[in-house]
């Protein structure tokens, strides 16, 4: 069963693309390091606040819609790696 974020387990191991969109509240793109963050926030999908599958030819898109949150996250992480 998905989880309330919309992470299904099984159809993650059928993911062939990823995307990733930033939510209005998020701050502007110099304010942290975008590649790093969208690379963690797939590589956690399961903990991101909004997920999504759409049909692909060859399996599915996950598509991660990136909120504060996920953000706030990411940056707490990055700060403990750093100290």
């Amino acid at each position: 069963m998905p989880s309330p974020n919309g992470f299904d387990s099984r159809l993650d191991v059928l993911v062939t693309e990823i995307r990733t969109a930033m939510s209005h509240e998020i701050a502007a793109p110099g304010d942290f390091a975008r590649p790093e963050f969208i690379s963690w926030l797939h590589e956690h999908a399961s903990e991101a606040a909004q997920v999504r599958y759409d049909r692909t030819p060859t399996g599915f898109c996950r598509t991660i819609m990136a909120s504060e949150t996920d953000l706030q996250r990411f940056l707490a992480g990055s700060r403990r790696a750093s100290s």
